[in-house]
């Protein structure tokens, strides 16, 4: 009985094998460079904020990506009372995985769940400040330049596709928690490049991606 066994189990391990040989061929090794379609957007919604960013992954191991995201970010804005100009750069650093298989028909497609830790720093000041004061008359101040830091993990999940040869598009949502800043600030900042509007210890945000995918062989 041991040997009929043996019988039905080479066909099983012949076809798993083949299938496992198959999936290592729909694997390249790859690097790809992108950018963030989120910041243009943006400035159609808050004019006054204006983000750049980039990004690059690699996949070296089946499904498991590194990933360094970086940008600069600027800030201006004018209204009657006030006016607040900022300006700085971040960069976000962590990985993605891959949890869609690969298939002949679709070999680039991803579903991934991401995690990064972000950094972020800039330099902002408020040089023209009305304090208005129906008693003694408006009084003007300013408060001067001052750098400001922040740190934060995130977390969430994506899909990139394949539209064009080597050329992906793709979209993902991230939470985000800030975990240490400056701290007793001169004035909170309006916000933080990499993270988005400083008005809590969360956010969420939604990033639109163009890519080009490099083969390494």
């Amino acid at each position: 009985m041991n040997i009929l066994r043996y019988f039905f189990l080479i066909p099983l391990m012949v076809i798993s094998c083949g299938l496992k040989a198959e999936n290592d061929t729909l694997f390249v090794p790859s690097v790809r460079v992108g950018l963030d379609m989120s910041g243009f957007a943006r400035q159609f919604v808050e004019p006054e904020t204006v983000t750049g960013e980039v990004s690059v992954d690699v996949e070296l191991q089946e499904n498991y990506f590194a990933v360094l995201e970086a940008g600069m970010m600027a800030v201006d804005v004018k209204k009657e009372t006030h006016r607040y100009q900022a300006g700085g750069y971040f960069f976000r650093l962590g990985a993605d995985f891959n949890i869609l298989g690969r298939t002949p028909e679709n070999p680039n497609d991803l579903v991934l769940l991401s995690l990064r830790y972000g950094y972020g720093t800039m330099d902002h000041e408020a040089p023209f400040i009305v304090i208005p004061d129906p008693f003694w008359g408006n009084h003007q101040t300013a408060l001067p330049s001052e750098k400001y830091r922040a740190h934060w993990i995130e977390a969430g999940m994506g899909l990139k596709t394949e539209l064009f040869h080597n050329i992906f598009i793709g979209w993902s949502l991230r939470g985000r928690l800030l975990v240490a800043s400056t701290k007793d600030p001169a004035m909170e900042p309006y916000f933080i490049g990499g993270y988005g509007k400083s008005n809590g210890n969360t956010t969420l945000m939604l990033h639109y991606h163009v890519l080009y995918r490099i083969p390494l062989r």
